[in-house]
């Protein structure tokens, strides 16, 4: 899977949404140049060394963001206590990018619980 793949994956939003994804997308790879783009588990999703970091994708009513890890939303409660969750999702608005500091905070814990596996 490549950059490609993702690239086509996010073409089929219509645009405020697509660009609101697309956001993200670039705000990801900002924060994590190192790592690779890739379709993971159906999602755009960023990888170091074949792991999955971070993903995003669209819903008919929402936007999501994969941590893949389900303790985000005890680690960071605060920070997203405004945010509708699932166990593996934090859902936010369809037309409107992520906030990157939360972003930047969700990754960098993310990285912390992968190095210490």
């Amino acid at each position: 899977m490549t950059k490609a793949q993702v690239t086509a994956h996010l073409k089929k939003f219509d645009k405020p949404q697509r660009d609101a994804l697309q956001a993200v997308r670039v705000a990801i790879a900002e924060i994590l140049p190192e790592a690779d783009e890739v379709i993971k588990y159906g999602i755009p999703t960023f990888a170091i060394n074949g792991k999955g970091v971070i993903g995003f994708d669209g819903w008919k009513n929402h936007n999501s963001i994969f941590p893949y890890s389900g303790s985000m939303g005890l680690i960071l409660k605060d920070e997203l206590a405004k945010y509708e969750q699932t166990k593996g999702s934090i859902h936010f608005d369809k037309e409107k990018p992520f906030p990157k500091t939360l972003l930047k905070k969700i990754i960098k814990e993310r990285l912390k619980q992968m190095a210490e596996r």
